[in-house]
């Protein structure tokens, strides 16, 4: 038996106020699988089968003398059996049109049996799926179930994806994200010149293209200072988030310093470390380091200099002798440079009767021949 409080607590009226009809909460309940609809609430079945019982007569005149017989119970009305496949009163919506339920596995929210094919778990509740909507597009906002396609949560709040969209918690009706874009808790029309800057949406203006805090400004005339000051890049220069009064056409920021161009002094940056200028008299730059080695006189390999002069050379960032050693395919080999030539992972004499096939391969010429890149004994190919 069902009782009344259970059924009252499984009641859950038809939503449509967001645009989705929902199943009545009563068909989760796993017995709709035998019956596809509860009784009425005020219903039920009484324990045992008791038979209708005669109305009770009424009571006989009162005689002055004779005491008053006592009034018969009043008869328990038999109930009526659920009809399978018809609506019982006091279950749904009066609204709310009779459909048949689906039935699909039966499974668990937090130890609580639900049809899968009308209901899902939501925050460890049991909530009606809206209908019509797969799995793969059902999504919980907290406790409620709504189609992401055409829906979306916001703090709680399910609202229409279709004309609306959430920004910063605030659901905002002036359109679709696909046609307005979020600034803050406001939203603006994309491709309508507007921008946001920081969190406050600026009407456009042709060529205004760029934010420096609350603030619009040409990015192709004008530079920003730290998000805080428009300047102009021909009279004024911005170090470290401070305004210098020098043109950037003839200073430049390095780090902390600030370097006059083309001058001894230069810059050296990369590799992710802070700028560092260093003189090129007597200095390098090596891959963002600065190392000993003038620049006009030394080359760097790796986060070394070699003088220009040198007979050592650089291969794949490893200096090696010249006079003993190659550089082949980036690998250091055996074998002067200018007096071998490189062949597969080693080096071959320059002079003599060894030659490499396709590069990779060595063979003697006076008694081999390469063909197509393969060594063959003879030769000829044919």
């Amino acid at each position: 038996m069902i009782s009344q409080s259970i059924v009252l607590s499984l009641l859950l009226l038809a939503v449509s106020g967001q645009n989705m009809m929902y199943y009545p909460m009563a068909m989760v309940h796993p017995q709709q699988a035998q019956y596809p609809y509860l009784p009425n609430v005020g219903g039920g079945y009484p324990a045992g089968n008791p038979a209708a019982a005669a109305p009770a007569a009424p009571a006989a005149p009162a005689a002055p003398a004779a005491p008053v017989a006592p009034a018969q119970p009043a008869a328990q009305p038999v109930p009526q059996p659920i009809q399978v496949g018809q609506p019982q009163p006091g279950f749904m919506h009066p609204n709310q049109p009779f459909m048949h339920v689906p039935q699909g596995p039966i499974k668990k929210c937090y130890g609580m049996d639900y049809n899968s094919a009308i209901a899902t778990c939501c925050g460890g509740m049991i909530t009606p799926k809206p209908m019509g909507t797969p799995d793969s597009l059902l999504s919980c906002c907290i406790t409620t179930a709504y189609n992401n396609l055409t829906h979306g949560c916001c703090m709680g709040r399910i609202f229409d994806a279709l004309s609306s969209q959430c920004c910063a918690g605030t659901v905002n009706t002036n359109g679709p994200a696909s046609s307005y874009k979020c600034c803050a808790d406001q939203a603006y029309q994309r491709g309508g010149g507007y921008l946001c800057c920081q969190g406050q949406v600026k009407n456009g203006v042709p060529g205004v293209d760029g934010c420096c805090g609350h603030e619009t400004y040409e990015l192709h005339q004008k530079a920003c200072c730290a998000n805080h000051t428009i300047f102009d890049p021909q009279d004024d220069m911005c170090c470290n988030g401070m305004m210098i009064g020098e043109p950037a056409v003839q200073f430049e920021c390095c780090g902390q310093d600030i370097i006059q161009r083309f001058q001894e002094l230069k810059c050296c940056r990369g590799n992710g470390r802070r700028a560092n200028k260093y003189d090129i008299n007597s200095e390098n730059c090596c891959g963002g380091f600065v190392v000993p080695g003038g620049e006009i006189s030394h080359t760097c390999c790796g986060r070394q200099t070699i003088p220009l002069w040198s007979t050592q050379r650089c291969c794949n960032g490893r200096m090696y002798e010249s006079m003993t050693h190659s550089c082949c395919t980036g690998r250091i080999v055996p074998g002067a440079e200018g007096m071998s030539i490189c062949c597969g992972e080693g080096s071959l004499p320059s002079q003599g009767a060894l030659r490499c096939c396709s590069g990779n391969t060595p063979y003697d010429m006076n008694e081999q021949t390469c063909c197509g890149g393969v060594v063959r004994e003879g030769l000829s190919c044919v």
